[in-house]
């Protein structure tokens, strides 16, 4: 019983693993350096701040053309409180390099963790 309960574990354990490389390195915005989608998966001892480091993330990576008040995103990302009510529905996008679009802004590895920590954070208007 036990070396079966191992089994179905490690079974799934490779399947996570296939699922979330395959899904993260084929739709990833990498810039053309061929790398897998990088983020942070829990808050930082370091939290980024919104208005030195994020905001000029967003500025130049999701604000240009699409997230604004007029662009073609479902939501503006201008202001902070824009932001903060749509942090999970940011996290779960730019966590698997679903945003910025492959044809869209180059988000670098350093800024996607940056910014996942951020929201991991929950958010904080620092």
């Amino acid at each position: 019983m036990r070396a079966r309960a191992a089994m179905l574990v490690s079974c799934a354990l490779a399947a996570i693993t296939i699922a979330c490389s395959s899904s993260s390195s084929s739709s990833g915005n990498d810039g053309g350096t061929n790398s897998p989608c990088v983020s942070a998966h829990s808050c930082p001892a370091n939290v980024p701040s919104y208005k030195t480091t994020i905001a000029p993330i967003l500025q130049t990576t999701c604000i240009v053309g699409c997230h604004t008040a007029m662009g073609t995103a479902g939501f503006p990302e201008n202001t902070y409180a824009e932001v903060y009510n749509q942090r999970g529905a940011i996290l779960s996008q730019v966590a698997v390099c679903q945003m910025p679009p492959l044809n869209g802004p180059v988000m670098s590895d350093e800024e996607r963790i940056a910014l996942t920590g951020w929201l991991e954070c929950g958010a904080p208007d620092n």
